[in-house]
């Protein structure tokens, strides 16, 4: 199962430049994060750039579903992309070239009860949902299909807490003087093997199937589920009007992989001994720029970006990136 779908990069900001407007800063965390997808190593390495997954999971988050990462690497030679491997030698990051099919097929019909969803769920539940006469998205293995509403917090504590009892990497209270704000939690679905093998799956499709034949006035049937694992997760730290937001996605043993256009460039540094890539985005009407790594230990990727009253230069996002390494990111 994989998402379809995923909107325009930049709809979210088109109509301030078709008005004119000046757009100095943008909050990027969905698009950055959006512009990765993770994939099953042992499984999952036919799936094509038409959606986003996490490790043969349903990456059932709604800031995931903006756009496609797309980045081009000016430093390396066209044949050649960034790759970040693991001890065993196993790629962990990869840059590739761009599918020029990819955007063009049709979104799935079924994304029009996504408002349902989202209504239906309160924040950090998983919606196990089944809708009648609808095409089901390509490669799906079931009838149910998964979508998520993020838990959002407000309070470190409690941030912390839900970090812990997820056995997630923990985020920093404090970076580089910046002070938590807010953070968030995207649940994951189950994977494919899951939902074919686990009796609660075929149960809940089969409850949903029934109230479907019983109710004939309504094409959409859904139902909270229960669920163990994040499939990504974001705090939000602000000093003095300016924001960076530190995000992570656990690949559960698959690897992140970029498209690469000519609208951006990636370059691999090391800082603190360990690789990381600067990626540098640059339209008409905006720019902006953030880092990201791979976590071995963890097996974890992370992304740092930076908005607001005033956006950190490289230097400040490298030294940034330091410390949180320095303190086990």
């Amino acid at each position: 199962m994989e998402r379809t779908g995923i909107h325009n990069e930049y709809q979210d900001i088109t109509a301030a430049a078709a008005s004119g407007q000046q757009l100095h800063t943008i909050e990027v965390t969905d698009k950055v994060m959006a512009r990765i997808r993770t994939l099953d190593q042992k499984s999952d390495q036919k799936q094509g750039p038409r959606g986003i997954r996490f490790a043969g999971k349903t990456a059932a988050t709604s800031g995931m579903l903006v756009m496609l990462l797309l980045i081009t690497v000016t430093a390396y030679a066209a044949t050649e992309y960034i790759q970040i491997r693991n001890k065993a030698g196993e790629v962990k990051v990869q840059h590739q070239a761009t599918d020029p099919n990819w955007g063009k097929a049709a979104p799935a019909p079924y994304y029009q009860y996504m408002h349902k969803l989202m209504d239906f769920a309160e924040p950090g539940e998983l919606i196990a949902y089944f809708f009648r006469g609808e095409a089901l998205p390509e490669g799906a293995v079931s009838a149910l299909q998964f979508k998520s509403k993020d838990l959002e917090l407000n309070d470190y504590p409690a941030f912390l807490a839900e970090m812990n009892k997820l056995n997630m990497p923990i985020l920093p209270k404090e970076a580089k003087g910046y002070t938590f704000t807010k953070g968030k939690i995207s649940p994951l679905g189950p994977s494919d093997a899951e939902i074919s093998s686990n009796p609660l799956y075929r149960q809940t499709l089969n409850e949903l199937i029934a109230e479907a034949r019983q109710n004939t006035d309504r094409n959409l049937f859904m139902k909270i589920l229960p669920w163990t694992k994040a499939g990504w997760f974001e705090g939000v730290y602000t000093k003095q009007g300016a924001n960076i937001s530190i995000s992570a996605t656990p690949l559960y043993g698959g690897y992140v992989q970029f498209m690469q256009d000519d609208d951006a460039a990636a370059e691999k540094l090391e800082v603190a001994g360990r690789e990381v890539v600067y990626n540098r985005v640059v339209k008409p009407y905006v720019s902006y720029h953030y880092l990201s790594w791979y976590n071995e230990k963890q097996d974890a990727y992370y992304t740092v970006s930076t908005y607001g009253n005033r956006t950190l230069t490289k230097e400040q996002l490298l030294e940034l990136a330091a410390e949180l390494l320095q303190g086990g990111l």
